[in-house]
């Protein structure tokens, strides 16, 4: 019989306000259309009985937004980690050490931005991914970490994609 699985949903944050001369990008919140796509995020992943163990988000204001908008949709009574190795210019094999420190039959729920959502899933998946557009998760199940193998469950974007 196989050991659970560890279950990982990337999820990139939603729709933020523009950047002003006022607001540096660290601080930009969603905007109302970005919080209607996290709520649905939620709601999506709700659906799919996804309750994760652990909460990690970006630091930067829209993604913990997004998590917190998550979270509150599931059946999750943890903390929503903040971690600095989740910002836009991270490299995703900082994401796949991180996944070490786990329990191997972990749920995540990881919050962040584009450039680094597209490339954590490709690597994921050594393929290309393409788009992930603003409030949209990718729902995986890691088998092994070393190396990292995984394979796509599916795809929210609005919509489930199996």
């Amino acid at each position: 019989m196989l050991d659970p699985p560890m279950l990982l949903t990337l999820v990139r944050h939603g729709d933020a306000e523009s950047s002003t001369n006022d607001l540096r990008d660290i601080g930009r919140c969603l905007s109302i259309e970005g919080r209607a796509e996290a709520s649905a995020t939620g709601q999506a992943l709700a659906s799919r009985a996804v309750a994760p163990s652990h909460a990690w988000s970006s630091p930067l204001v829209r993604a913990v937004q997004t998590a917190e908008l998550i979270v509150a949709a599931l059946d999750f009574g943890g903390v929503i980690e903040a971690r600095d190795d989740l910002f836009p210019d991270s490299r995703p094999p900082s994401l796949f050490n991180a996944l070490a420190e786990l329990p191997a039959d972990a749920d995540l729920l990881v919050v962040g931005h584009m450039p680094y959502m597209a490339a954590a899933a490709s690597a994921l998946l050594d393929s290309h991914v393409g788009g992930f557009a603003t409030g949209a998760a990718f729902r995986f199940e890691i088998r092994g970490l070393s190396p990292t193998r995984a394979a796509l469950k599916w795809r929210w974007q609005g919509r489930f994609v199996d």
